[in-house]
């Protein structure tokens, strides 16, 4: 079980890290991610997947990253602290927590993260589970080096979180944040309209305070002209938009496209 969280650990030394998504959940794309030297690979578990309740799922996804030399930064459905424990258990380090609106709604979930919190006991309690080599790792410094590894990060995509945002950037332990433009345009009165003037002042207004509370910041890019825009913006955490599914899609499209001459094909 490899121990470094080389994603948070880029992130402190305010380096970027770029990530692509997987929308099968399969251990081999995961590993032919970290193949290309991509630094860490999306699963999300609010919108697609299996349920996150699957161990046996979060074991091999596990085993495939390390095996490749990428991190994951895993999307939960929720805040829900039993989950937040068993999916780090199974050896993920990197949790993303959506749709929270307050200070409550993140405590709740860096908490649960933590064998040790705000100067008294966490949530987190030891199990002889992946993580820990099966309870071979459990020693006196088990506790200490967790705690130093786990990340847990927030999404701020509704409006209510953007009021809340300099009481949610205080809360101990959170250590990153990503903006969501399709739902926050949403929760704006403007779907999937994130180009609207409104939208961007408000995305570049999260940027700059959570910037502002050193805490690094990331957000979804379309392709490499925005990625490259984002860095500009001092953006740190980048994922490129689509998955293994869109881009066999695109692939074999373009293919067929240029044989429909030959095959009658329109």
């Amino acid at each position: 079980m490899r121990r470094k969280n080389e994603f948070l650990e880029r992130l402190m030394k305010e380096k970027v890290v770029m990530g692509a998504q997987t929308v099968t959940h399969k251990p081999s794309i995961i590993e032919v991610y970290g193949d290309m030297g991509i630094d860490f690979v999306w699963i999300d578990f609010e919108h697609i997947g299996p349920t996150p309740e699957n161990s046996k799922l979060f074991e091999d996804i596990t085993r495939a990253a390390e095996l490749s030399g990428t991190d994951l930064l895993v999307r939960l459905p929720g805040n829900d602290p039993s989950l937040i424990r068993k999916v780090l258990d199974s050896g993920v380090r990197n949790i993303l927590i959506p749709r929270i609106e307050t200070v409550a709604d993140v405590r709740q979930a860096v908490e649960a993260s933590k064998f040790s919190y705000d100067n008294d006991i966490g949530e987190r309690g030891i199990a002889a589970s992946r993580v820990s080599g099966w309870g071979s790792e459990l020693n006196e410094e088990y506790v200490h080096i967790e705690d130093q590894n786990t990340a847990v990060g927030v999404m701020i995509e509704n409006t209510t979180a953007v009021e809340n945002l300099d009481e949610i950037l205080r809360v101990e332990g959170l250590e990153f944040v990503v903006i969501g433009p399709a739902d926050l345009s949403v929760s704006m009165g403007y779907p999937l309209n994130d180009g609207h003037p409104e939208v961007q002042e408000t995305i570049k207004h999260i940027q700059k305070t959570v910037k502002a509370a050193d805490i690094p910041v990331g957000q979804l890019a379309s392709g490499t002209d925005e990625a490259k825009e984002l860095i500009d913006d001092d953006v740190q955490i980048i994922r490129i938009s689509g998955g293994e599914i869109a881009a066999l899609r695109d692939v074999v499209e373009t293919r067929f496209d240029k044989l429909s001459e030959f095959t009658g094909s329109e």
